[in-house]
């Protein structure tokens, strides 16, 4: 499997080549220092299975370098803010990295780029399915009253947050206080079928009853059980949501 970085900090570049060795040890990686390698690059080897480029360097944007391609690879976005990520699922991003990288989350993009694979290549999905069992939380804690209850996965609608506490709901309508917060569970979660959808609320895909406009940008999420809470997404969320929803693929 051949991985490119494209990437001009060294740091970054040895940082990410370590962890991705660590998750996929027969990978063969390459790396570029700024658009005008990366474009050479491009020209004299065949097409990568996965690139992980940063967004801004001296001599452009490598959203310019991906749309000049005749055909784009899967790309998961690094930069240091969140300023590009709408441009960057909008670019048919995969996965958008904010820096200092973390290898939660490292981990998270690759499972997303095999899930992705996974729906063209049979084998795979039985080695995805595998994965997504051993990786992500499926199973949780609460208590009620005294005692302490098991709660499936499958069984959760969604997570919100109200006041610092973190509350289970289930399809069933039954709330539950958990001891998680929000930005633990986004990394224990399956990004398959849980997506945060604001500050206060990850959801999964089956409790999505419709979707309305709440402006040019956001959308009123309905939510099956029913809440009173705010369930609109937040502002550069709406493109990963769509993104999220359709699989990992855009909308155009």
């Amino acid at each position: 499997m051949c991985i490119l970085i494209i990437e001009s900090e060294q740091a970054v570049i040895k940082e990410l080549e370590y962890i991705l060795k660590g998750i996929i040890p027969e990978a063969t990686i390459s790396h570029c220092s700024d658009i005008r390698a990366a474009r050479t690059w491009f020209r004299k080897n065949t097409l990568p299975r996965l690139v992980f480029s940063a967004i801004t360097f001296p001599d452009g944007l490598s959203f310019d370098l991906f749309t000049s391609l005749k055909t784009s690879p899967p790309v998961v976005y690094m930069n240091a803010n969140d300023r590009f990520a709408l441009e960057a699922f909008r670019q048919n991003g995969i996965y958008y990295l904010l820096k200092p990288l973390d290898r939660t989350e490292i981990e998270k993009a690759v499972f997303r780029y095999r899930y992705l694979v996974a729906k063209e290549t049979a084998p795979l999905v039985e080695e995805i399915q595998g994965e997504t069992n051993n990786r992500f939380q499926d199973r949780f804690l609460v208590t009620v009253g005294n005692q302490v209850k098991l709660v499936k996965g499958e069984e959760v609608a969604y997570f919100f947050s109200e006041q610092k506490i973190v509350y289970l709901i289930t399809f069933g309508g039954n709330k539950y206080r958990t001891g998680f917060t929000l930005e633990r569970l986004e990394q224990l979660l399956n990004p398959a079928h849980f997506f945060r959808i604001n500050r206060q609320f990850i959801i999964h895909l089956s409790a999505i009853v419709k979707m309305i406009p709440a402006s040019k940008s956001r959308l009123q999420v309905v939510l099956q059980p029913n809440t009173n809470y705010n369930t609109i997404t937040s502002f550069g969320r709406t493109d990963p949501f769509y993104n999220w929803l359709l699989g990992g693929f855009s909308m155009t």
